[in-house]
């Protein structure tokens, strides 16, 4: 039987949670291990492709919701009836509220893959509650103002108005406005966050508006006279040159401004500048509006266009990828009161680095920022950076809130750090990647650079079941070469195809061609470097004494790119350079065309500088290993 519950609304946040976190809360305070000291930190293990920054948000709307986490008698009881909690998690909850310490990156700061934008310390068991509404909170703000920062660059200067609301959930409306405004928007449509936040708000009429009189000077006259001849007309109803001669026949040459809704903007808009000016309303602007980002409005840049709106793609998720932050323990005591031990996640792609981090940048003497680091606990601290987090939560009470226009004013400020090519919209690498900062003096010239070698097994060489004219070479000269450098490098990784058995027509995953069909050679391919078999070992003419660093990849599924796989202890490629400390990535192995090509891109998607080193590398037909260079040259490669 189903029982309808009446629903009361209330400032309580307590169930704005997964069902997952209080069933773990409930083992732990079973077990005792509750009242343990924890520490939980939110970052992003990359940036969404092509970004080259991210910008923080939501934390102004984030603290207020973390004080009202709490739960009543009856949301208790009915966790008991769900039989999510038991009766001692039960007495837990009903005094519940969070009394620990948050530290955070300014919203409205900049961030990159790494960087640890907020610290939450406290208990176990309290700081595991916060999960869901601390990621549900800043992923959605965040992925709206780093969308929107990119939007603001490209309009160079001229006003953009968020005007989503009507494309998202209303209250996450509300929060889009916000962030969009913190971002560098001048205004929005939403009445909301107007009167909540202090945005400027705007907005005249809809389509609507004309279609509901009997004709467009009547519509236009109707507005005119409520709300001035200031006001901004949309003249795409009908005719666009015919609405613009009419809103300036009714307004005169006084008019604030038209709209333009749709067609070719920046054909339309040059059209109506020319049509304006004609007519004598050189001071009425331009707004251009329908479908736009980032990508269109620097393609409209020398469009004679004086303003924006921004709905769709500021709003939802087609404007905006998601900006995928975690929220991880990273470090826990075994004992009330105990040493904080660090802790760590090794899961293949979703390593985490164990520790509470302190995060540094560095800046140039142009303001610029160059660096960002992290020291853990018993590192002294930098002596020329500056501490990136502040505390913003002591005790379970806020005690930092700048306003809106303070944190708008941060933001713009937090943006001009990066230099220009940083702020491009066109597709980049993460401007920065966090790494581990040098402990002592003389670490700050210690090498920065990784040499990767794909491939280089017996299956590619000459004589082998993929073998490519030239392999052999190519292993003798990359030993020499490593004879040569090997001190040059702060990593040196080789990977290896480490491919299961084909038994039982175990494909890997469709890897393999299926028995009784031919390879395609682009999908599929014959049986090669089979785990432990002779075709997976390395080449002989490869020295591998200096290797640091063995990376197996494909085991079960198909992978071309090194940092698919994992390092025998289990560690992603990224985060092993990413922990040294590596900056800049040197490649070489088999085939160009292929999986030193994946390799390579892989390395410029997670923000390494990359050079491919020639005579290195041998590929499989000339054909596909021209169109593999141009494509690594492209991504920023250097060959």
């Amino acid at each position: 039987m189903t029982t309808t519950r009446s629903v009361t609304v209330t400032d309580r946040t307590g169930l704005l949670t997964d069902r997952y976190e209080l069933t773990m809360l409930d083992s732990w305070v079973r077990d005792g291990s509750a009242g343990h000291s924890a520490v939980f930190e939110v970052f992003a293990r990359r940036l969404p492709e092509g970004r080259r920054y991210g910008v923080l948000a939501g934390l102004g709307r984030l603290l207020p919701l973390i004080e009202s986490f709490a739960f009543d008698a009856d949301e208790v009881a009915w966790l008991q009836e769900q039989g999510v909690i038991g009766d001692r998690t039960a007495g837990y909850l009903r005094d519940f509220r969070f009394r620990g310490d948050v530290d955070a990156y300014q919203e409205g700061d900049l961030y990159f893959p790494g960087s640890p934008v907020l610290t939450v310390r406290g208990t176990l068991g309290e700081c595991v509650a916060l999960e869901t509404l601390v990621l549900s909170v800043l992923n959605h703000d965040t992925a709206i103002a780093s969308a929107a920062a990119r939007m603001v660059t490209a309009a160079q200067g001229r006003p953009i108005i968020e005007m989503g609301g009507r494309r998202t959930h209303e209250q996450a409306a509300v929060a889009t406005a916000r962030a969009a405004y913190l971002a560098g928007f001048a205004s929005t449509s939403n009445l909301a966050a107007g009167r909540r936040y202090g945005i400027p708000t705007v907005g005249t009429a809809a389509h609507a508006f004309t279609l509901a009189h009997e004709s467009e000077e009547a519509a236009f006259r109707s507005q005119v006279e409520a709300q001035g001849t200031g006001t901004t007309l949309l003249v795409d109803t009908y005719d666009i040159a015919e609405g613009i001669r009419t809103a300036v026949r009714v307004a005169g040459p006084a008019l604030g401004a038209v709209r333009i809704d749709s067609g070719d903007l920046a054909d339309e808009a040059a059209k109506a500048r020319a049509l304006l000016d004609e007519l004598g309303a050189r001071s009425t602007k331009v707004v251009a509006t329908s479908d736009l980002d980032e990508f269109v409005i620097t393609a409209l840049a020398d469009a004679p266009i004086d303003g924006y709106g921004v709905g769709t793609r500021v709003a939802t998720g087609s404007g905006h990828p998601t900006a995928s932050m975690v929220y991880k323990l990273v470090a826990v005591s075994d004992s009330i009161g105990g040493p904080l031990r660090p802790v760590s996640k090794k899961s293949k792609d979703k390593v985490s680095l164990g520790g509470h981090k302190t995060a540094w940048r560095e800046y140039d003497d142009a303001g610029r920022l160059v660096r960002e680091t992290f020291t853990v606990p018993g590192d002294p601290e930098p002596a020329q950076a500056r501490r990136a987090q502040i505390p913003v939560m002591r005790d379970g009470t806020t005690v930092h809130a700048p306003t809106t226009d303070e944190i708008r004013a941060f933001t713009a400020a937090a943006l001009q750090s990066l230099p220009a090519e940083a702020l491009a919209v066109a597709a980049g690498a993460p401007y920065l990647t966090v790494v581990p900062h040098p402990i002592e003096e003389e670490n700050m010239t210690a090498p920065t650079k990784a040499l990767i070698v794909v491939d280089v097994q017996n299956d590619f060489i000459e004589g082998g079941s993929l073998g490519v004219a030239g392999g052999r070479d190519v292993a003798t000269r990359i030993s020499e070469h490593l004879a040569a450098h090997a001190g040059d490098y702060a990593v040196i990784a080789a990977s290896r195809d480490w491919h299961h058995a084909p038994v039982d027509g175990d494909t890997n995953g469709g890897h393999f061609a299926a028995p009784g069909e031919e390879p395609d050679f682009d999908t599929t391919w014959p049986v090669h470097c089979v785990s432990d078999g002779p075709g997976s070992d390395y080449a002989p003419e490869l020295a591998t004494d200096a290797v640091t660093h063995h990376v197996r990849k494909g085991q079960g599924v198909p992978a071309y790119s090194a940092f698919e796989g994992v390092t025998d202890d289990g560690a992603a490629l990224a985060d092993v350079l990413r922990t040294a400390g590596v900056t800049d990535v040197d490649i070489t192995g088999i085939a160009t065309d292929y999986c030193v090509r994946a390799t390579a891109l892989d390395a410029r998607r997670e923000g390494f500088a990359v050079r491919l080193l020639d005579g290195l590398h041998a590929g499989v037909a000339p054909e596909s290993s021209e169109a593999a260079l141009a494509e690594m040259a492209e991504a920023g490669v250097a060959l």
